[in-house]
């Protein structure tokens, strides 16, 4: 969404989708060191929204929120989103991509021809026989976020989670919830999930928060400005 909206004021962009909505189901860790990143792409008043708690390494918010309100930024600046649709065929051509999608509708279906194709594909979650985007040409970017690895997280009272293994990565939240991660499903909380997922993140912690992507959007926008 970062890289959405940075491009937005040069380019026609469009995002595909294939979950029913944006931000949901959850795979993004909501821990943020930098709040104040946020401003440049929300409201004061969306930012209260995700009542940030202020914790050891910066602050926890809900994730799902943040790109729900990138999002809104994203349609407001133009930007075409379109949800449960995925990428059915990509080729090359002489002025860049041309792309082919199948939305969920029976006459949602069409074909897009762009100058230049980001694949952000690994940070998209991907329910068990469920279809996937199939990209099969070289794309003109691909964010790094280094190896990923399957992750398993969840969120559960804050008062199970006292006695949690310190080898597991813990964000308590606002509203007496603690957001947890871990490599291997072993903890459970006594009180069971709120939610739970299993998901791909990337192998560095530093490189699964809320900057980092921010960091990425931004990265990816000014090479696609700078090339343009």
């Amino acid at each position: 969404m970062i890289s959405a909206i940075e491009l937005s004021n040069n380019f026609e962009v469009y995002v595909f989708e294939l979950n029913a909505e944006i931000g949901l189901p959850s795979i993004s860790p909501g821990i943020i060191s930098n709040l104040q990143q946020l401003d440049n792409y929300i409201t004061t008043e969306q930012i209260n929204f995700l009542q940030p708690k202020e914790i050891e390494d910066g602050f926890s918010v809900r994730s799902e929120w943040v790109l729900k309100h990138l999002a809104v930024t994203a349609a407001e600046k133009n930007v075409q989103i379109f949800t449960r649709t995925r990428i059915s065929e990509s080729f090359s051509t002489k002025n860049g991509f041309s792309i082919e999608y199948t939305g969920a509708g029976p006459n949602n279906m069409g074909q897009i021809e762009c100058n230049y194709l980001v694949d952000d594909r690994q940070w998209t979650y991907n329910s068990p026989g469920a279809k996937h985007h199939s990209i099969s040409v070289e794309p003109s970017l691909r964010p790094n976020f280094g190896s990923f690895q399957p992750m398993h997280g969840g969120t559960a009272l804050t008062s199970d989670c006292t006695d949690i293994p310190t080898t597991i990565t813990t964000y308590n939240r606002y509203e007496g919830l603690t957001e947890v991660w871990q490599k291997n499903p072993e903890w459970i909380p006594e009180h069971g999930w709120i939610e739970s997922i299993s998901c791909q993140l990337p192998l560095l912690e530093k490189n699964r928060t809320i900057d980092a992507q921010i960091q990425a959007g931004r990265l990816t926008a000014n090479h696609l400005n700078e090339v343009n």
